[in-house]
């Protein structure tokens, strides 16, 4: 049976480790940035690097990478955009992500598809739809949500096979199994 306790802690990083969380960390900048629509339904394949993240450093550099990944990309690269709800969204999919991927060598389709789905129904159209709603609408009635989640929807069902295939063969790559041995054994 696998140790739990051990998921709970920030272990400590030596300096590959430190140095890939940087460069992970950059890339998902850019990656953020490279996204397609408006500022209400955006495509972003910055997922990809956050599932990494997820993967091989726990639940709890996750989060606190995700929030700050948040806090500087709101607040540095695109000044303005700042909104506490999304930074408490990202933590929660590093958190989803994190608990479907950590300690795992090989991630299943089941897996990957339940935490894909988690996160797309939890906080993309969940969370990040009411923040939306909370900062841009001026009509805070039922009938003006549901025309609002729709396109929201129909945006996470359209991208729910391609996050499940680029992220399962993503974490299941063998550079990235190696690279797992190499800098986390």
């Amino acid at each position: 049976m696998e140790n739990t306790t051990r998921t709970w802690v920030f272990p400590k990083l030596d300096t590959r480790q430190f140095v890939l969380l940087a460069m992970l960390m950059a890339l998902h900048m850019v990656l953020s940035r490279l996204t397609v629509g408006t500022n209400v339904l955006q495509v972003s394949f910055a997922f990809v690097t956050m599932s990494l993240i997820a993967k091989w450093y726990g639940p709890l550099w996750s989060m606190l990478i995700a929030a700050i990944l948040d806090v500087i990309g709101a607040t540095i690269i695109n000044p303005g955009a700042f909104f506490l709800g999304f930074t408490f969204t990202a933590m929660i999919s590093a958190l989803i992500y994190s608990l479907a991927y950590f300690k795992h060598d090989k991630t299943s389709w089941w897996r990957v598809s339940v935490a894909v789905g988690l996160v797309l129904l939890i906080a993309n159209i969940g969370l990040n739809s009411i923040w939306l709603v909370m900062m841009y609408h001026t009509a805070h009635d039922w009938p003006s949500f549901l025309a609002f989640i729709t396109p929201r929807v129909i945006k996470n069902l359209i991208m729910f096979p391609i996050q499940v295939g680029i992220s399962y063969f993503l974490l299941n790559n063998q550079v990235i199994s190696h690279t797992t041995k190499k800098i986390f054994s």
